[in-house]
């Protein structure tokens, strides 16, 4: 796309795959110096085969402390970080009343809480500089909330709030940050949750799949490289006047007008 960010460093959390390894390879391609974070190591490898020069960092936002050890990581590397994305954490779906305390606890603690200890990490850093771009990857059912996806709907609102209420923080610093709300996409994600379907309703995948794509405006769904697109957008200057904005990307299933 030649968005003018070659040469800038990114920090991409949740880069090993789904929409945050797309972005990361969109970063790469616009020249972008890359560090990718991922829960283990062998989960990077993958990436790193295709992007040797990326700096691998095995990082698990559910566990204090490890959000700056990333940051310090991509410092030491590259001297500085520029750009960042947080794409980490899905939860478990199904009835509300059936769903205990931990599926709800485990929405909160990675997509959450994980997205609360990156920017508390890459804030201060990029305050320092005077400059920075954060998109957080989040997800539309926290505007819209589905009532089989409700730890998620709950956890991606609570994410939206706290990029609405940062983002004017940080703005007079330098640093803008936005939300990309991706409607369903092409992952390893959706997947599962066609099997899961098809397992509770008894039913053949592939029909399962083709239901659900029939209720789409677009009569399919998103692939990943294109929520990848979006996202570096945003963290482009073309998105410069674009501060604490929650962008919703799903092919027109939500019916909202604002």
């Amino acid at each position: 796309m030649n968005l003018g960010l070659a040469g800038s460093r990114a920090l991409v959390f949740g880069g090993s795959r789904g929409i945050g390894a797309a972005t990361a390879c969109v970063l790469a391609a616009e020249g972008v110096e890359l560090g990718l974070t991922a829960r283990t190591a062998e989960a990077l490898s993958p990436m790193l085969e295709r992007y040797p020069s990326a700096q691998p960092i095995v990082a698990d936002l559910t566990r204090p402390g490890d959000a700056e050890q990333a940051v310090d990581a991509m410092i030491a590397r590259f001297g500085g970080i520029d750009l960042a994305v947080i794409s980490v954490g899905a939860a478990q779906g199904g009835d509300f009343v059936a769903l205990g305390d931990p599926v709800w606890e485990e929405a909160l603690a990675l997509k959450f809480m994980g997205m609360v200890r990156a920017l508390r990490a890459l804030v201060p850093v990029m305050r320092a500089a005077g400059f920075g771009r954060i998109v957080v990857i989040v997800g539309n059912n926290g505007r819209q909330p589905h009532k089989a996806m409700l730890p998620g709907s709950a956890a991606n609102a609570a994410c939206l709030a706290v990029v609405r209420g940062l983002a004017d923080d940080v703005a007079p610093h330098g640093i803008r940050i936005n939300a990309l709300n991706p409607g369903p996409t092409r992952t390893d994600r959706w997947q599962t949750l066609v099997g899961r379907l098809a397992t509770t309703g008894g039913g053949d995948p592939a029909e399962v799949e083709a239901g659900l794509l029939a209720q789409q405006p677009l009569g399919r769904i998103a692939e990943a490289d294109e929520m990848g697109r979006l996202a570096v957008m945003l963290l482009s200057d073309a998105a410069d006047m674009l501060v604490g904005t929650s962008l919703t990307a799903d092919g027109g299933a939500n019916k909202g007008i604002a």
